[in-house]
């Protein structure tokens, strides 16, 4: 970038070089002199604006992006000076001339056209960098439609073509740098939410089959009876654990990859719910919980299987993280929508975490030092599956006594 500026300051040193050439004998000895203080200050000015940059370090990276501010002083300065000093020389040199010089005055144009594109980390362009590639063809109309000139009106019409071309090319480039930028950002994002997957796969998998290992142990150092019983029960829940782990795995990579299809059809919710809460309701004990399921005679249109595996989800994560005494699980009609609901009296959700909830491999923040277990897919796979029946899932932030969860789905 620097490089590319220095250019530019020599080809505007070369400039006032070639007018003091041509039209230097014909000039009007104070006009030439004022176009030396317009022109040649622009010059000035840029040269040593960049020296006290560096020194300053206001701008620490030779990038176009980390330029840009200063970049858009040089195109309304540059602009400035060029029409101003050529408009004091200009009538004074011949129509073959001026010719000349409006052809090369939209070199800038161009560059200033490319050199206003900004990638949406820099925020959108703002008016005075939208219109300043403008400028200098306006001066060179005013200049032509007042010089006479026998080929004015084409020179006029020629220069507004060109700008608007450039201005129209502008826009498409932008919305390639988007799009680039944008399909870049999905990338990383999928990058990292790969690396927590694996990341969380090898920990959470290993909590299990490490447990597996040592009652597996326990169960041939132990003697015949109650503990070796224990024992063998224990190998049982790590091995159902991991099998758990492995489903849910293999659940969020199909959901991801877009192979599971909803196949909708009018779906009861009352048996449903009954079914999901008698499902969980032995982990549920185990944890000095119990689940209310309430009954409903609303119907949903909705694929079953997929509604049970998202409701099982929301009552999962419950019963794991909530700490609470009681789960209620129920429906209520929401406009021309039902929506399931599960709600809980636990420790709830800290509002720092609200944002993310529905997130992959986002879990709680106030659980404290406990093994929670699980990838953190619970929420996300909700969602997934509510989308793709047409509905939505989320979180009731006005619910203080605990957490509230729901699921919105078409109503039947």
């Amino acid at each position: 970038m620097i490089s590319l500026q220095a250019l530019a300051i020599l080809t505007v040193a070369g400039a006032i070089v070639f007018v003091h050439a041509w039209l230097g004998p014909v000039v009007p000895a104070g006009r030439l002199m004022l176009f030396d203080l317009v022109y040649g200050g622009f010059d000035l000015w840029w040269a040593v604006s960049i020296v006290v940059l560096r020194l300053t370090r206001k701008v620490t990276e030779d990038t176009a992006e980390a330029w840009y501010g200063h970049t858009t002083q040089v195109f309304w300065f540059g602009n400035f000076a060029t029409v101003a000093a050529f408009a004091l020389v200009m009538p004074y040199g011949s129509e073959s001339l001026r010719l000349v010089v409006a052809m090369v005055c939209l070199a800038p144009v161009a560059v200033e056209a490319m050199g206003t594109i900004l990638t949406p980390r820099l925020g959108r362009r703002d008016i005075w960098s939208t219109l300043v590639p403008a400028f200098i063809p306006i001066g060179i109309i005013i200049m032509f439609a007042l010089s006479g000139d026998e080929f004015a009106i084409p020179v006029m019409v020629f220069v507004t073509s060109f700008t608007l071309a450039l201005l129209l090319l502008r826009e498409v480039v932008q919305g390639w740098v988007d799009y680039g930028w944008a399909a870049a950002q999905a990338a990383e994002a999928a990058r990292d939410a790969r690396t927590r997957f694996l990341a969380s796969a090898s920990h959470d998998l290993g909590q299990p089959l490490q447990a597996a290992r040592l009652f597996f142990d326990q169960v041939l150092q132990s003697p015949e009876g109650a503990a070796r019983d224990r024992s063998i029960r224990n190998v049982r829940w790590a091995f159902d654990t991991t099998e758990q782990l492995l489903g849910q795995m293999l659940d969020h990579l199909r959901l991801e990859s877009g192979e599971v299809e909803a196949r909708l059809e009018p779906l009861p919710l009352g048996p449903l719910i009954a079914r999901v809460a008698e499902m969980h309701e032995p982990a549920a004990r185990l944890k000095g919980m119990h689940i209310d399921a309430l009954p409903t005679r609303l119907v949903a249109l909705a694929d079953r299987g997929l509604v049970e595996r998202a409701l099982g989800n929301l009552v999962t994560n419950a019963i794991r993280h909530a700490g609470a005494r009681r789960v209620l699980v129920g429906a209520r009609r929401h406009g021309d929508r039902v929506r399931l609901w599960v709600i809980d009296n636990g420790v709830g959700i800290p509002d720092a975490d609200r944002a993310r909830l529905f997130e992959d491999h986002v879990q709680g923040s106030n659980h404290g030092d406990e093994i929670r277990g699980g990838f953190g897919l619970g929420l996300a796979s909700c969602r997934r599956i509510a989308l793709l029946m047409g509905g939505a899932a989320g979180h009731e932030p006005r619910w203080r006594n605990g957490a509230a969860f729901w699921i919105d789905l078409p109503l039947g």
